[in-house]
């Protein structure tokens, strides 16, 4: 026996009526909004002609464990999501708090230069952050333009984890720890 299919109902606006579709918020409003929304931080890397190449992001999902899959949002214009679809794999690194300088390292300069004095090893073909909270290496199975990102889902070959190494949330633009007495 099934389960019944899920009831679904669209919630009214708060004027009582439905929402106006081709309406956004405009884009400072959303990212002050989104920065309350606590998230996980992670370097995506990949290599390139040149060398590894990375950068940081705050969206990666579990998009599914059977088959396992995840979700990495990448700016359109990003050298690492060029590269990933390039090279057909990328890695997910997840910071720790004892790397969390790093964060603002692979989000900011020249992005030829961010691994310059980072320990790194290659796993999977794909450069690997050393002293994370987790590493997936992944293969590239799908691309799907948003907007001005591109969704990556991958494949994960191989995850890791270092049960000692707490990662890094980030909420309203700070990095925090978590307890890990909770």
């Amino acid at each position: 026996m099934g389960l019944p299919a899920p009831t679904v109902t669209s919630l009214p606006s708060a004027s009582g009526s439905r929402p106006q579709h081709g309406r956004r918020a405009d884009r400072d409003t959303f990212c002050a909004a989104m920065s309350h929304l606590p998230s996980g931080v992670s370097i995506i890397t990949t290599q390139s002609p040149d060398g590894p190449l990375g950068c940081t992001v705050n969206s990666v999902i579990s998009l599914s464990v059977q088959p396992p899959s995840l979700l990495v949002s990448l700016a359109n214009t990003s050298r690492t999501l060029l590269h990933a679809l390039r090279t057909g794999g990328f890695a997910v690194n997840v910071v720790s708090w004892q790397q969390r300088e790093l964060y603002r390292r692979f989000a900011q300069g020249d992005a030829l230069r961010r691994f310059d004095g980072v320990a790194h090893t290659l796993r999977d073909g794909q450069p690997v952050l050393t002293h994370t909270s987790a590493v997936f290496t992944c293969a590239v199975e799908r691309s799907i333009e948003v907007g001005d990102h591109t969704l990556l889902v991958g494949g994960p070959i191989e995850a890791f984890r270092d049960e000692e190494a707490d990662p890094v949330v980030l909420h309203r633009h700070r990095a925090h720890q978590l307890d890990p007495q909770v």
